[in-house]
């Protein structure tokens, strides 16, 4: 099975490379170029909720995948982004294996769609406010509805689905990002896809203060109900990526054949650095 071959070569290369990886005094466990936070769901929604209600400067939110880690591997731009990001947690099973195999630690899954759930549920009982930004067209509103209906309390701030390529549009961008800040958010959901939602935050809605930027990819799909996600059990074998993949082949067969490759590569080659010489083990 795929998603075994993949933790096979984890647990080969850690064999042939088995010095450890040293875990920062931050609370993240060192994956080369990324550093990935080790926040069970519990203490990182915690967190965040209490940021969210209190903060007055924004803190990014990054769920990093397979994908992420090439993207930022090979574009200097995206990863000073996610480095800057003050909570990437693991969104993908590659990376809690990498980060269980050479970080020697556990790292929870927290998937997108899961942290939303999470502090929607919790953010109710203190009338947290949020906004929705992208997602396919209608999609954004629907997740609005069900998040009101699943957790009575919580504060729809806005929604909002701009065209393609509004960022570019000084006036179509001007006109979003008074929209946001006129709502007033304590929470929002950026769902533009990677790297450009990670991008928007850092550059758009820091200047703005909003307390909490999650960017969230395709959670408004699976919310809204366009698409059903994996069973439970499909989640916690690992498997929610073949699931996806049998949904949607045409979309993603790249992105899990081919990117989880260039994943295992990209890992295997920091690893190869570390050894030589492990002062530049994130060089």
């Amino acid at each position: 099975m795929y998603t075994t071959s993949i933790e096979a070569e984890f647990q080969s290369s850690a064999k042939v490379l088995h010095s450890a990886v040293s875990k920062n005094k931050t609370g993240r466990t060192s994956l080369g170029n990324l550093d990935i936070d080790d926040y069970s769901e519990t203490e990182l929604t915690r967190a965040v909720l209490e940021h969210a209600m209190h903060g007055q400067t924004t803190r990014q939110i990054a769920t990093v995948n397979a994908q992420f880690y090439v993207l930022a591997e090979k574009l200097l731009s995206f990863r000073t982004c996610l480095n800057r990001a003050e909570y990437l947690c693991a969104d993908g099973m590659p990376i809690v294996w990498a980060c269980k195999t050479f970080g020697k630690r556990a790292v929870p899954r927290i998937a997108g769609v899961d942290l939303i759930a999470d502090l929607s549920r919790a953010g109710a009982k203190r009338g947290m406010r949020v906004f929705l930004l992208g997602g396919h067209p209608g999609t954004a509103e629907a997740t609005a509805d069900f998040l009101r209906e699943t957790y009575p309390g919580l504060k729809i701030a806005g929604v909002r689905c701009p065209s393609q390529g509004f960022e570019k549009d000084p006036v179509a961008l001007s006109e979003t990002l008074e929209e946001i800040k006129a709502a007033k958010p304590e929470v929002i959901f950026v769902a533009l896809g990677a790297p450009k939602q990670e991008f928007f935050i850092d550059q758009h809605i820091r200047p703005l203060k909003i307390p909490i930027a999650i960017g969230i990819g395709g959670s408004f799909e699976i919310l809204s109900g366009r698409l059903r996600r994996a069973p439970k059990w499909m989640q916690e074998k690992g498997l929610e990526w073949c699931y996806r993949l049998l949904h949607e082949p045409r979309r993603l067969w790249k992105r899990y054949l081919i990117g989880n490759v260039e994943f295992i590569w990209c890992v295997f080659k920091w690893r190869c650095r570390q050894v030589r010489s492990p002062s530049n083990a994130t060089a």
